[in-house]
């Protein structure tokens, strides 16, 4: 179930579109929703360092994958849409993202970032669509991210069917929004050409899987 992977490149990261902005010039206006962002990821990621180019937009966006992934008001587990949006993120076709998503699944979190102890094998899986979802309800969530993430106006009445008879209301609208904000992250980071942090470099080989 393990896939092949590409020899490393040295620790070298190929060069942004645009100049990250440093270290000393991070906004002070951001610094409240960075830092523990910082502490989840582990690092300050390469998108966020372009983000901060136009910190109103960055707030909002970062508040925004906040609230739908990880809200305290969620309906739906966090590891179900840590899935989620990783089998998005392959559909889209964003190794950038992708390669984030799997690293996060796969590390433990020992060091107090977020981690969840995927077993490879498992993952592997996932990205495949051969995994078995834990119950019907996830088996409905995966059939419709990966539905919508390829054509969002065709995804199938049974699919919606099987969403009304598992998910309430509102877990539909989050469901519904994971698959959406991946979208739009999934192309402002692709379109931008981010290049993938050097630590992440294997985990990228994923979107071949």
């Amino acid at each position: 179930m393990a896939i092949e992977r590409v020899a490393p490149t040295g620790g070298v990261e190929k060069e942004p579109l645009i100049p990250y902005v440093e270290e000393k010039d991070y906004p002070a206006s951001l610094k409240s929703i960075l830092e523990p962002y910082a502490r989840r990821m582990g690092f300050v990621p390469n998108a966020l360092k372009l983000y901060m180019h136009r910190p109103e937009i960055a707030e909002a966006l970062w508040k925004l994958n906040s609230n739908i992934m990880r809200d305290p008001s969620s309906t739906l587990d966090q590891n179900l849409k840590r899935r989620l949006a990783t089998v998005a993120s392959k559909v889209n076709g964003c190794a950038y993202c992708t390669a984030h998503h799997c690293s996060m699944l796969r590390r433990t979190g020992a060091d107090g970032a977020e981690g969840w102890s995927m077993p490879e094998t498992d993952l592997v899986g996932l990205l495949r669509g051969e995994d078995l979802p834990r119950n019907e309800m996830e088996r409905a969530c995966f059939d419709y991210v990966r539905a919508a993430s390829s054509d969002p106006g065709a995804v199938a009445d049974e699919i919606y069917d099987r969403l009304k008879a598992h998910l309430t209301p509102a877990q539909i609208i989050e469901l519904a929004c994971v698959t959406g904000f991946w979208k739009m992250y999934n192309t402002i980071h692709d379109s931008l050409r981010i290049p993938i942090e050097a630590h992440l470099v294997d985990d990228a080989e994923y979107i071949n899987a």
